[in-house]
């Protein structure tokens, strides 16, 4: 099964919490946290090492393009806005994009997308809106498979089909399904080889930032 939840950030503007929280993670995360520039930056990665330690438990490896690795789950990691994602399975790997939609990001389609992925942006009654969603699936497929993030966008196609997704993959010969989940403003989608996907999305803030316990 795959699962997938997500984060709001948006209660860590709250520097008592923040300073709570970032004393839960490990040293390596919290190094990395601090030397983040801005504090949105710093929200996001502290939202992802809880993520972590509450769905994962320790990282033990990297692989060559800086995914990490669980010996006992497959995981991945995306963050957009105030939003951060986890993505797990078992033994099969799996990727997750989360972004933000933005306005004229249609223009720079060619320079990313195939020919027959920017037709589809043109066709679109919401281009913008198509962009992400494309987006956001090509980097799902490309962190499921391990590559870097924006290496090799051109080497496949997204196409969707009356919200039917499939993937005309000349990387590797494997087989991918996807799963999109709706969260109001961003567009958010997950790749595996395993086709179980849960139906839905977990929202896991009160959990994670243990709100509840202040209420």
């Amino acid at each position: 099964m795959v699962e997938t939840f997500i984060l709001n950030t948006d209660p860590l503007d709250s520097r008592e919490l923040f300073e709570q929280l970032l004393e839960q993670v490990d040293d390596t995360r919290k190094e990395k946290i601090l030397k983040l520039k801005t504090f949105t930056k710093q929200k996001q990665s502290l939202g992802a090492g809880l993520l972590i330690k509450k769905y994962v438990g320790d990282i033990h490896s990297l692989n060559k393009n800086g995914k990490p690795k669980n010996n006992d789950t497959e995981f991945n990691i995306s963050h957009s806005g105030k939003y951060v994602v986890l993505t797990k399975g078992g033994t099969e790997p799996v990727g997750v994009d989360i972004e933000l939609m933005q306005r004229g990001n249609k223009h720079i389609a060619p320079r990313f997308f195939t020919l027959d992925e920017c037709v589809q942006i043109d066709r679109s009654y919401d281009p913008d809106k198509t962009f992400t969603q494309i987006w956001t699936l090509k980097e799902a497929f490309l962190k499921c498979i391990g590559s870097g993030v924006g290496k090799d966008l051109k080497r496949f196609t997204i196409h969707i089909d009356d919200e039917k997704i499939r993937i005309d993959n000349r990387i590797n010969r494997n087989f991918y399904y996807f799963k999109e989940y709706d969260v109001s403003g961003y567009k958010l989608s997950v790749c595996s080889e395993d086709n179980r996907f849960s139906e839905t999305l977990e929202d896991v803030t009160d959990e994670i930032l243990k709100l509840e316990e202040t209420k």
